[in-house]
């Protein structure tokens, strides 16, 4: 399958393979912040003897189950990253093969 769209010049296929890169980037970014939203609140919840009782264990317990979550999400952003990444690749490839005419 060509990742050029029909009627897609080599200049546009670039354009397009920079777009997803920069995408790329601020996916990898978000996925950074997201995934450590939660550390230092849960670290200081979850600290020996600063909480405690079933209502602490019930908030601990979700703010876990929260930073288990974003966690999930910022790895589903790197993981959507490396395709847009690979995607722009052969974008690259196409167009460089394309303005040659080997397409």
């Amino acid at each position: 399958m060509s990742a050029m769209r029909p009627g897609e010049t080599p200049e546009q296929a670039r354009a397009r393979a920079g777009r997803l890169r920069q995408h790329a980037a601020q996916a990898r970014t978000l996925a950074g912040s997201l995934g450590s939203t939660l550390s230092s609140g849960v670290s200081k919840a979850t600290a020996e003897g600063v909480w405690q009782g079933p209502y602490a264990e019930r908030i601990t317990t979700a703010l876990r189950n929260y930073q288990g979550k974003l966690e999930g999400m910022a790895n589903g952003l790197r993981t959507s990253a490396q395709t847009w990444e690979s995607q722009a690749d052969l974008l690259e490839q196409e167009a460089a093969a394309a303005g040659t005419g080997g397409r």
